[in-house]
């Protein structure tokens, strides 16, 4: 007996899906790590920010401070000499002190100030609008740094239109790089772990969510299969029973009795309808397969006597003399419990198998708990038995579609037995559907 994850029903419709989960999972993947990344930039540009506000301001004040120590004395001349007697409070690399001629004050050295074209700039907008300003220029020979300019104003021009007579600038690079990149790498690594950790749990919660569309779509191609099989010879024997009457317009009697065989096939196209809507319904649980009391003789001399009349009509349908032996006949009163419609489908399946695949006589025996089918075909392998009641699967090249012995199995399940297969005395298949006693 096949686990139901075995069924290849069940695996074309877990494909299907499968592909729609994975897909899912990438674009979930994707869309995360777009999102995750946005976040990572924008947690870095304002850790960026951050760190050079605090530092332009820092600069701003410390120009300010400095530039108060620096004078112009009435003659015009820079008195720098308490500028170079302290070094308190300075933390900046660069310090200078430039007038509209001349740079007067440069540490390190002149090139390590702004070009001379970006002094002249600073001054002139030191002279329109004196006071404490940052902004960001390249050194003469280095690389860009962070600048503050503080006016510092001649007393003897200030009532005219250049009050400022020299700038004094404090440059620096913004500290914290290392931390900064240390935030990014750990950022990065924690958007990767995230970006996978979420991949992950969604790909689990989308394959549990999907379980039921997997069974859904199980369902459907079982019944599509089970369909197939149940439905071809019926309606095979119908047309028969139409072409008959169709043959014989004038006989009255032969027109009766295709009537009469039409309509007991519309009659079992009916009963497999519903037992097939039946199994579909089982499959995804809306079902009640309740099951009562029954006679299972009379059930299965019923279903053997419509078998037996099918294959005396359809010569295609089976070996050359093919026909149905009821043993013993009549059989035993048998009572069981069962679901009657199940059963009987199981049966017939069982049979019908028999007759299509195997070889005359068929022998249907009725046990106290079981139905055995037996054949003198060329039987099964026992290493081919397991997968011979998986839907879909068939022993020889004749057409079927591999569905009797997976819909005889699920029969037997349902009501509690079980379909076991073993060799018959006379080298055929022998077919035994076991049933709980009532």
């Amino acid at each position: 007996m096949t686990d139901a994850t075995d069924d290849p029903a069940l695996g074309s419709a877990r494909r299907r899906i499968s592909r729609i989960r994975w897909t899912t999972t990438v674009v979930f993947a994707a869309t995360t790590a777009v999102c995750l990344g946005v976040l990572v930039a924008i947690a870095l540009r304002v850790d960026t920010s951050a760190q050079t506000k605090a530092f332009d301001e820092g600069l701003r004040q410390q120009a300010g401070s400095l530039s108060e120590l620096v004078s112009i004395s009435d003659d015009g001349t820079l008195d720098l000499g308490r500028l170079n007697a302290t070094q308190v409070g300075r933390t900046t690399s660069v310090l200078g002190v430039v007038t509209p001629s001349s740079i007067e004050y440069a540490e390190p050295d002149q090139d390590a100030l702004p070009t001379d074209d970006e002094l002249r700039r600073v001054l002139a907008t030191q002279q329109k609008d004196a006071g404490v300003t940052a902004f960001v220029a390249s050194q003469q020979r280095g690389p860009t740094l962070h600048w503050a300019a503080a006016p510092v104003f001649d007393a003897a021009k200030i009532t005219s239109s250049t009050p400022v007579g020299a700038v004094l600038l404090v440059g620096g690079a913004v500290p914290g790089a290392a931390e900064h990149a240390a935030l990014r790498n750990r950022l990065l690594l924690g958007s990767v772990l995230l970006v996978v950790a979420a991949s992950l749990l969604g790909h689990v919660v989308s394959g549990r969510a999907m379980r039921p569309a997997v069974r859904g779509l199980a369902s459907q191609e079982r019944f599509l299969v089970d369909a197939a099989h149940e439905l071809r010879t019926p309606l095979s024997v119908l047309q028969l029973e139409v072409d008959r009457a169709s043959l014989h317009p004038d006989d009255l009697a032969t027109q009766r009795a295709a009537v009469d065989g039409a309509g007991r096939q519309v009659r079992r196209l009916t009963a497999l309808t519903d037992a097939l809507l039946l199994r579909a319904r089982a499959a995804v649980g809306t079902a009640d397969l309740s099951r009562e009391r029954l006679r299972l003789d009379q059930l299965v001399e019923r279903v053997v006597t419509e078998l037996d009349e099918t294959t005396s009509r359809r010569s295609d349908d089976a070996p050359d003399g093919a026909h149905v032996a009821l043993r013993p006949d009549p059989p035993p009163a048998v009572v069981v419990r069962a679901n009657p419609d199940v059963l009987a489908l199981g049966v017939r399946n069982l049979v019908e198998n028999a007759l299509r695949h195997g070889l005359p006589p068929v022998v249907v025996e009725v046990r106290a708990d079981a139905v055995v089918v037996t054949d003198a075909g060329p039987g099964i392998p026992a290493a081919d038995r397991a997968r011979m009641v998986e839907a879909g699967t068939t022993g020889d090249s004749r057409a079927g579609t591999g569905s009797g012995l997976s819909i005889a199995s699920w029969a037997a399940r349902v009501n509690g037995g079980g379909l076991e297969l073993d060799d018959a005395p006379s080298g055929g298949l022998r077919a035994t559907l076991r049933l709980p006693p009532a």
